[in-house]
């Protein structure tokens, strides 16, 4: 079975949520679902690749503009994302034409400064995007970069890239518009480490777990693609024993406060167990989505809908 892409994780997720789920004012961010679906290396070459990437709420850019795109690096303001070796050195900046939609803003096109031979390879190492509006520092985001031999005998000798992160550290839990009559569903990413090209079908499982007895509330099990790039894999949950046509609904969970978890079996092997937590009917944000105590630059922006939704990061055990 091939998993759809949630294009809702894609292009709108940022921090904005709604009155009873603990309000916070909208604060600058690049959603993590953009960031997560749309930045990667080259399989060859890992060389930085960046496709269109959503923010909330930036500031009104400091030189105006007359098009569409109130930050453009000819015309208006300066939107730029650097992007850092773990030492700090600077090895590249992309400057952004972005439009905004609403509260939110849709970076659709850049131009990389010192153009595009500018851009070099990146070695196996750990790496920093920073994202500035008018030189002023408002996110990151950290990942790394990985190198593996490639073994493809029909392919040239050489190595192959994988970019790692948050890909293999978190999962994301949603349901639409909020409504607790609605269905839970995951989403995850995915990948085969190869350093060969591949493309294969292999079964997984998913399980929601309440932890205080071990009881699984709701289950699932077919196929997803593993390739040797990070592929999003969105997860429908059934109810345990019931009726397999049907969906669990979130109600079924917002029901009971306490602790959950959701159990991930990829291929035989446990890919992930991702812990939650009910509270007064609602589920809660976790780790970096909240921004008590978190440094405003690592805050997980989600903002679906221009901030009327939300789904939570779920952090792999």
């Amino acid at each position: 079975m091939k998993i759809p892409i949630r294009s809702v994780l894609v292009v709108a997720l940022c921090v904005a949520l709604m009155p009873d789920a603990g309000a916070q004012s909208c604060a600058p961010g690049i959603t993590f679902g953009s960031l997560l679906g749309n930045v990667r290396v080259g399989y060859g070459d890992g060389r930085l690749q960046v496709d269109k990437l959503y923010a909330a709420c930036l500031p009104e850019p400091a030189r105006q503009n007359k098009s569409n795109f109130l930050y453009d690096p000819d015309n208006g303001g300066i939107l730029a994302m650097r992007v850092k070796s773990a030492d700090g050195q600077l090895l590249g900046t992309y400057v952004w034409y972005a439009e905004r939609i609403g509260s939110t803003w849709e970076l659709a096109r850049y131009k990389v400064v010192g153009g595009p031979e500018s851009v070099k390879p990146l070695g196996p190492g750990d790496y920093l995007l920073e994202f500035a509006a008018d030189d002023k520092l408002f996110a990151r985001f950290a990942f790394s970069v990985v190198a593996v031999k490639s073994d493809d005998p029909y392919q040239a000798a050489g190595t192959r890239f994988f970019i790692d992160g948050p890909w293999s550290q978190y999962g994301n839990l949603y349901y639409q518009r909020n409504d607790p009559q609605s269905s839970l569903q995951f989403t995850t990413w995915v990948q085969e480490r190869s350093g060969r090209e591949s493309k294969r079908s292999v079964p997984y499982e998913i399980k929601l777990v309440r932890s205080r007895n071990g009881q699984v509330l709701a289950e699932e099990a077919a196929t997803l693609r593993l390739e040797p790039r990070w592929l999003t894999a969105n997860l429908n949950l059934r109810p345990a024993g019931g009726d397999r046509t049907s969906f669990f609904k979130a109600s079924e969970v917002l029901g009971e406060d306490g602790a959950y978890l959701i159990r991930l079996v990829v291929d035989g092997k446990v890919h992930g167990e991702y812990p939650f937590t009910v509270k007064g009917g609602q589920i809660q944000l976790q780790g970096r989505q909240v921004r008590q105590g978190t440094d405003p630059l690592d805050v997980i922006t989600d903002h679906i809908a221009g901030g009327r939704y939300t789904s939570w990061w779920l952090r792999r055990n």
